[in-house]
């Protein structure tokens, strides 16, 4: 009898943990207050773990160090389980690498990205859906940013109640330092950017500045820089295609809006996202890189909503296009290196422009109610959609001659470390060795007066 009464008491006991196990409650903080409310760095973290250790198709690991100390992590989806990506780099995957909280006030991407993969794991469908993507997460790029939390920093910002602040745990802005490299973050990116090597990257992001009616706005990597096919592809198909994916989900969608102290019904040029920012740095390695940027004013509920939206059709679109985008990558530093020559800067071409059909709001000067000056009004009761100018196609100022090698003194070795850090081949004499070489000098230049994070920038 007693052996009964035991083997009775097991089962239960193991019926009970199976049920415990199933009914996990992957409910986010988002939800919970009806997308009031954004996660804690500490939060967002041991979600993603708790899913990781219910999901075989999900991994987390930690990568480098920041400058606040913690690691940087790496989430991974892969139906089939298999997460070593020297073995991924074999298979025809495509990878997308998705960046949160750069800035941490701007932590639309945080909660996009767990109903995301949550929603992803828990219908047997979309997993096999995916099965020639991989989905790589940075779910808080900016740690020490996240952990400085506030309710203020980020004036006018139709919510979170509370999120991170804008600098890292040194104060610097992270967008700004992915070329030059100062923070250990951006040295953790760099390690997990060239082991996941992604096909597709996406910055997740909020901006300010204008009103208009868009909850968001995309900022693809400037195409002519990019160049070749894959800049052609980016601005033909990837841009086009995304915009139709959210429109037939009734999301309107406008490039970012690039003015500053004018409206936009004037016209406005596209971005141009040079190497010290996230999107810039990847497309030196031929990632098709993009910026996600929902609006500071529109509710937050509906900036995640629409961001969860915006990577759902990144990903429809790299399921369709996969091979394709293998193909121009593969061939992407032939098609280079067959020119001769490389651009190292661009100017926006005023001669060519496209037309956009622009949902805004009527802008005007008013007299400001704290100033003795006029400010620029937005009135939300007098919407519009007007034919703007847009300038998307920058020409050549600069180029030089591909050399064939470049030749660095031994002493400086921060620079070495910057290669290092990206996988840069390189070789070193082994002995004195005399060759015939050309030698730059910069002729003049003038320097500013106050320091940006560390550095006195040169100019002219």
């Amino acid at each position: 009898m007693k052996r009964i009464i035991l083997l009775f008491f097991v089962v239960t006991i193991s019926c009970n943990k199976t049920t415990e196990k199933n009914t996990v409650d992957f409910t986010t903080k988002f939800e919970k207050s009806e997308g009031l409310e954004t996660t804690t760095y500490t939060e967002t973290i041991a979600y993603f773990q708790q899913l990781a250790s219910e999901f075989p198709e999900i991994s987390i690991q930690e990568v480098g160090e920041t400058d606040s100390g913690n690691p940087l992590h790496l989430v991974v989806f892969n139906n089939n389980t298999t997460f070593d990506f020297n073995k991924i780099k074999e298979s025809s995957k495509n990878v997308i690498l998705i960046n949160n909280a750069i800035h941490p006030g701007e932590s639309d991407g945080v909660d996009a990205s767990m109903l995301l993969l949550r929603n992803i794991v828990q219908d047997k469908n979309k997993v096999k859906e995916l099965d020639n993507i991989i989905l790589a997460f940075i779910p808080i790029y900016n740690v020490g940013g996240a952990l400085n939390r506030n309710s203020y920093s980020r004036a006018n910002q139709n919510g979170p109640k509370e999120y991170g602040f804008r600098g890292n745990a040194r104060n610097f802005d992270l967008n700004r330092d992915f070329i030059k490299a100062d923070t250990k973050n951006t040295r953790a990116f760099a390690e997990i950017f060239h082991l996941v090597n992604p096909d597709v990257f996406i910055d997740n992001h909020v901006s300010n500045g204008a009103d208009y009616q868009y909850a968001i706005t995309h900022l693809f990597t400037q195409h002519n820089k990019l160049g070749n096919d894959l800049g052609a592809f980016i601005e033909n198909n990837m841009r086009s295609e995304i915009e139709a994916y959210l429109l037939k989900k009734d999301i309107i969608i406008t490039p970012y809006v690039n003015v500053w102290g004018s409206t936009p019904e004037t016209g406005f040029s596209q971005y141009f996202d040079s190497p010290r920012y996230s999107t810039g740095y990847t497309t030196l390695f031929n990632s098709l890189g993009f910026m996600v940027e929902t609006h500071m004013l529109k509710p937050y509920k509906q900036r995640v909503e629409q961001t969860y939206s915006l990577l759902e059709s990144a990903i429809d679109f790299t399921i369709k296009n996969g091979s394709k985008i293998k193909e121009l990558r593969k061939n992407a530093v032939a098609k280079i290196l067959e020119n001769k020559t490389y651009p190292t800067t661009f100017e926006v071409a005023r001669d060519t422009f496209t037309k956009l059909q622009f949902k805004g709001y009527d802008g005007r000067l008013i007299n400001s109610k704290v100033t003795n000056g006029k400010r620029l009004f937005y009135d939300k009761t007098k919407p519009f959609t007007k034919s703007v100018d847009y300038y998307n196609q920058f020409n050549i100022k600069n180029e030089i001659t591909i050399p064939k090698a470049y030749i660095l003194n031994q002493g400086w070795w921060k620079i070495i470390d910057r290669l290092n850090d990206n996988n840069i081949e390189y070789t070193i004499f082994i002995n004195d060795t005399i060759i015939t070489v050309e030698e730059q000098h910069i002729k003049d230049y003038k320097t500013r007066n106050s320091a940006y994070e560390g550095h006195y920038p040169h100019y002219n």
